[in-house]
């Protein structure tokens, strides 16, 4: 039983030592996987200020009488989208969109939009406000559509 116990032990040993090897990786893996979030919301933050001076250059061309490319739509979406609520945002997505919209694809443009913040959260933001919302309803999975107002003769 003494070899039995000596492998045991072994093996323990080997065990604890291996353990500890796993807890620092994973706190390494946290440590990256926060520098990688917070790199793609300064990615985010970027873009968009970038896409406002384009637009403000044109603009500003176009005041003046300058020939001057339109700004892209979506840059003006984003705009309106981060004074609205998200409610808001959502119906104006439904309508551009004959009625109806993912719930991913809501979440997409408002994280574009910097309206919101986390990408983890966005979905379920979408999902409670417009389960919350009268003027939405469920019509599949991670689909909603506008509720047609009953119309009195």
């Amino acid at each position: 039983m003494t070899a039995r116990n000596g492998i045991a032990g072994a093996i323990g040993e080997v065990e604890k030592a291996l353990a500890v090897k796993i807890r620092a990786q994973r706190r390494d893996l946290a440590k990256w996987q926060t520098q990688r979030e917070e790199a793609e919301r300064e990615e985010e933050a970027c873009l968009r200020q970038i896409a406002e001076m384009e637009m403000a250059i044109a603009v500003l061309r176009r005041s003046i009488g300058l020939e001057s490319a339109p700004p892209g739509t979506d840059q003006l979406d984003n705009t309106r989208f981060r004074s609205q609520t998200i409610s808001q945002s959502c119906m104006d997505m439904m309508r551009s969109g004959g009625g109806r919209a993912k719930v991913a694809d809501i979440a997409k443009a408002l994280m574009s939009a910097g309206k919101l913040k986390n990408k983890r959260n966005a979905y379920s933001t979408v999902v409670k406000t417009l389960d919350r919302d009268a003027r939405f309803e469920r019509v599949g999975v991670g689909e909603f559509a506008l509720v047609e107002p009953v119309r009195l003769i």
